[in-house]
């Protein structure tokens, strides 16, 4: 009996990984999650426990592995221009929008400035340059009484999403989907680049820039995004995703090496001193085995979710997740930190949909010359058992 791989297993179910739909909406919710007790009280003083660091470090490597598996079977498909429309209509739609309703309705409503001052602030006005990747938190005088400051600290991963698409149209343009021991090692050169900078000194910044922490141009790009730091672990991940893509035949979809992944990141979260909580030394360590964990979950057949199998909510939900926490935060102070987890989480599956029904959705329409998810999506949305359910049944967009 011939042994089966990833690939055998992303065969069966026709291109389309049946486990990727249970781990985005899951993922998602475990950051909601994650940010719940920030939000609650704010930064811990010290270094996070690892039962709070881990949960959080693989949900995010877990995600972008996800999107390099599933870009990269893109990439093999779509010329260069197909590939920049199908991503652009898929991220920033979505994205715009969640901008612009903080900016222009959630921000007047929570500010504690005057209108006038607010809507004359430069703030409000840089806000809207998380559209195209320059990450700023703060909106004048938005949540300023609440422990965590930010709008939406979730914005930050956006810039390294982009930073990947632009890795990505570079692979495509060389043709390198075709040679992939040469993405493999442009994944351990990144964290080898890494390993060394961490060992001869070099700094990493703290996740956000505060008043007083300077940093020059050549740290915060090369050595803090690049190789060291939080936004590290996203780009080893992601290649490493389009990497097992590529090597899906020859990787073997086995319990028992899934079995061993997990102990190894259950080791080192657990056994690991605390300066091991730092990138690059788990970026060596636990992201390959999660990328194993990811493969393997994505072409099993997870069981799906109520409500969430309706449409794919991950990304409504990691978008207005954060922010919508900040407002139960700010008209419910004094409720318990899990009352305000499920009333905030009922919000944010509600705006989720909105998001997917009434943005993502139809720019999906639009994606379908660019997709090989998308035309099969709108086939069955339009089902008789769909239409019977009064709202959305079948896949999500392939794309994260």
């Amino acid at each position: 009996m011939s042994r089966q791989s990833i690939g055998n297993m992303l065969d069966r179910q026709k291109g389309f990984g049946p486990g990727f739909d249970f781990l985005r909406i899951s993922l998602a919710v475990s950051v909601v999650a994650a940010h719940a007790p920030y939000i609650a009280m704010g930064r811990l003083n010290g270094p996070e426990p690892w039962y709070v660091f881990f949960p959080h470090y693989a949900a995010l490597v877990v995600f972008f592995v996800l999107g390099g598996f599933l870009v990269a079977a893109s990439g093999l498909r779509l010329s260069l221009k197909e590939f920049v429309i199908n991503r652009g209509l898929r991220i920033i739609p979505a994205l715009a929008v969640e901008i612009v309703l903080s900016a222009l309705i959630l921000g007047p409503i929570f500010t504690s400035l005057p209108l006038s001052e607010y809507f004359t602030s430069y703030g409000t006005y840089r806000y809207f340059g998380n559209i195209a990747g320059l990450v700023d938190y703060m909106l004048p005088g938005v949540f300023s009484g609440n422990p965590a400051p930010e709008v939406n600290s979730s914005l930050w991963t956006i810039p390294f999403e982009y930073m990947c698409y632009v890795l990505m149209m570079a692979v495509i343009s060389c043709g390198l989907l075709r040679r992939p021991a040469l993405i493999l090692f442009g994944a351990i050169a990144l964290v080898g680049i890494g390993l060394v900078l961490d060992r001869t000194g070099h700094a990493v910044l703290p996740p956000q820039l505060t008043p007083g922490v300077t940093a020059s141009l050549h740290d915060k790009i090369f050595s803090t995004a690049i190789f060291l730091g939080r936004g590290s672990k996203l780009l080893v991940a992601f290649i490493l995703g389009v990497a097992i893509y590529l090597y899906r035949y020859r990787i073997p979809y086995d319990g028992r090496i899934l079995a061993a992944c997990c102990l190894l990141c259950l080791a080192v979260a657990i056994i690991g001193p605390v300066d091991w909580l730092t990138q690059p030394v788990l970026n060596a360590t636990l992201c390959p085995a999660l990328v194993y964990i990811t493969a393997y979950l994505g072409v099993s057949k997870l069981p799906r979710l109520p409500v969430f199998s309706r449409g794919d909510y991950s990304y409504g939900i990691y978008l207005y997740g954060f922010p919508l926490q900040q407002v139960v935060k700010t008209l419910l102070p004094n409720t318990s930190l899990l009352a305000q987890f499920w009333i905030s989480f009922v919000l944010i599956t509600l705006f989720a949909a909105f998001s997917w029904h009434w943005i993502e959705k139809p720019v999906l329409k639009l994606r379908s010359g660019f997709s090989f998810v998308a035309p099969r999506r709108l086939a069955a949305d339009d089902t008789p058992l769909a239409a019977a359910a009064g709202g959305v049944a079948g896949r999500r967009s392939a794309a994260p």
